[in-house]
């Protein structure tokens, strides 16, 4: 007689959110510790610039196109990398646990590029580099709410001398979020900050997750 034994399964470790947390800080390490014209010189050249743009393939996928990539990893400041990190393992390390290590990986990286060419089409004439990694961070945002529409987050807010942790409706949140982005982008009177890169970054991790989503439930059926 054969009995049956079922065993649990082991959780792939997810290591990209991670990785690109760190990826983030040693170029930020690397900035810091150069001085300020190799530190200016590193913004140029990693930096996408939309004046330096060539929008033809040959060029695209040289030079100027791996800018687009390159640009996710470099940050202005302090204040800047760890904005984007904060909410990078946030939202990354779930949106990871459901789409996998390489999904997210590609969503990342395909989501930043295209929010930062899209950005440097809104300016094509500008010498400025657009830097950071904020358009990528974004599409993570747009992806956790099309995967997890019904999640909490929790805030904490200041009651006298105490702190209070409410839980509030993700969708919620970033919706508040999300107009935000969406009004700054329009009605903003300094370029010190990619807006456009905010709002497609966004738009593009909703409708990359959006063509992941019926690849999840394919996969949950064949667990059964």
């Amino acid at each position: 007689m054969f009995v049956r034994i079922d065993e649990k399964r082991r959780k792939p470790l997810r290591l990209v959110t991670p990785l690109l947390v760190m990826a983030c800080l040693c170029v930020a390490v690397w900035q810091a510790l150069a001085p300020p014209a190799e530190r200016y010189a590193l913004l140029q050249s990693w930096g996408t610039v939309p004046a330096e743009l060539q929008l033809n393939l040959g060029a695209l996928l040289s030079g100027s196109g791996l800018r687009l990539f390159s640009a996710l990893f470099v940050h202005a400041d302090w204040t800047h990398l760890f904005g984007n990190i904060l909410f990078l393992g946030l939202f990354g390390a779930a949106v990871e646990r459901t789409l996998g290590s390489w999904r997210l990986l590609s969503l990342y990286l395909l989501a930043g590029a295209c929010a930062n060419l899209f950005t440097a089409l809104m300016a094509p004439l500008t010498q400025a580099p657009i830097i950071g990694s904020s358009g990528a961070v974004s599409a993570l945002i747009g992806a956790y709410v099309l995967l997890f529409p019904r999640s909490h987050l929790g805030i904490v807010l200041p009651l006298g001398l105490y702190f209070q942790l409410v839980r509030v409706p993700a969708i919620h949140l970033i919706g508040i979020w999300l107009v935000f982005q969406v009004l700054e982008t329009f009605g903003s009177r300094t370029g010190a900050i990619a807006w456009w890169a905010h709002v497609f970054g966004f738009v593009n991790g909703v409708f990359l997750a959006l063509i992941l989503r019926p690849w999840l439930h394919r996969r949950d059926a064949r667990l059964v």
